[in-house]
């Protein structure tokens, strides 16, 4: 079908885009690490099946926080070598995708202990990777998404926990495979990924790491267009590869990346028609079919950046566009809107394929169509539906 026969709410994945940026972030990490390189698709980022498929099509591992995200990626067709486990909440399956071959981060002592536990009397003994917890605000003040407080994941560098993490594999046999070093910022600037790389560096020299198998640095990079004066993807890859150069041979260490928002981000649009115009104590009032809970989960008042389609006339007017659910704080904000909207006009809005059709449910309105976007021509991938809400026969 064509762009005139969408119908709206909807999700519209823009394919080119989304290859064009998976080719050059790898591109980019690959010609300055010559070595082994491995990305790891961000499966929480965006969880729609055809993503991951897509990224897995063009050699990507996936990268799942959860046994549910696991199970996901099992369901797309990743063989269990082919996963990247992190996250806090692994349980029992932290034993199982270590005898499967998975590459698995321990997050806490805990489970270490679990799998210490499990394969100390093992002849086949798994290799893990530890998530190092370290201050990055001693590098970087004020950037750290938790500033003023500690980040709760991963097994803290300063206290000797990581230390006695160590000690506890090499007592029950199990090699330290890597360092899983993700940090959340508010930035995403190049001095993150300088203090990650160069906090895994400090480690490698500490504990007499430098055969370590790989070095993980995880994600929140920037990417994609729509994001001018924001590091590039050789800016990071420059940045990582060549401090991690001052300890790490290519030749030993493969590096991984795990891209989300960096390669999903600019992939997705949101597009959503007019239904109607008010005029409201001296307020234009416009209500549209979609909700921002879809591109804007927790309503942060924050621009977006979007297209008008049929826009009106040039005004200066203040505009509210408000979504079509009954809460008052449904509201978007259009970046640099100068257009008033009229009754057959649409927004398509730009950005929406990192951390938004993830958290879709069903409240008020059913998850939005998604359309798959290939030259001028679309494909419906996931039709609205409110079969979610009623459970079969046999779960009830």
């Amino acid at each position: 079908m064509r762009f005139d026969g969408l119908v709206t709410p909807c999700y519209i994945i823009n394919d080119e885009e989304y290859t064009q940026n998976i080719t050059r972030f790898r591109a980019e990490f690959e010609s300055r690490w010559n070595g082994r390189v491995l990305f790891g698709y961000s499966v929480k980022t965006n969880n729609f099946p055809y993503m991951l498929k897509a990224a897995l099509a063009h050699g990507f591992y996936a990268e799942v926080v959860s046994p549910d995200e696991y199970a996901f990626a099992l369901r797309c067709g990743c063989r269990e070598d082919n996963i990247i486990y992190n996250g806090p909440q692994k349980r029992d399956t932290v034993v199982s995708a270590c005898a499967a071959g998975s590459i698995v981060n321990l997050d806490n002592l805990e489970e270490v202990e679990r799998v210490c536990a499990a394969f100390r009397d093992s002849e086949h003994k798994p290799a893990v990777g530890l998530r190092v917890n370290y201050d990055i605000e001693r590098d970087c003040p004020g950037e750290a998404t938790c500033t003023g407080i500690p980040g709760r994941f991963g097994i803290c560098l300063e206290n000797g926990d990581f230390e006695k993490a160590l000690a506890m594999l090499r007592e029950s046999g199990i090699e330290l495979a890597g360092l899983h070093l993700h940090q959340s910022s508010k930035t995403r600037s190049l001095a993150i990924y300088r203090s990650i790389a160069g906090t895994a560096v400090q480690i490698g020299r500490e504990f007499g790491l430098d055969a370590l198998r790989y070095v993980d640095i995880g994600g929140g990079f920037f990417g994609g267009s729509f994001f001018p004066g924001k590091p590039t993807y050789a800016e990071y890859a420059e940045t990582v590869c060549g401090t991690l150069r001052e300890f790490y041979s290519p030749e030993k260490t493969a590096l991984i990346l795990e891209p989300g928002a960096a390669i999903l981000a600019t992939s997705m649009d949101y597009l959503t028609s007019v239904l109607n115009i008010r005029e409201v104590r001296g307020h234009r009032i416009v209500t549209v079919d979609g909700s921002v809970v879809h591109i804007n989960p927790f309503m942060n008042p924050h621009p977006t950046p979007f297209t008008m389609i049929n826009p009106g006339v040039e005004s200066t007017v203040e505009q509210i566009i408000g979504g079509s659910t009954c809460m008052e704080l449904d509201r978007f904000y259009p970046r640099d809107m100068k257009n008033l909207a009229q009754h057959d006009s649409k927004f398509l809005f730009h950005c929406c394929g990192a951390y938004m059709s993830t958290h879709n449910s069903s409240f008020i309105n059913a998850a939005p169509n998604i359309y798959l976007k290939r030259g001028e021509e679309y494909t419906l991938l996931r039709k609205k539906s409110i079969d979610s809400l009623f459970p079969k026969e046999s779960e009830i």
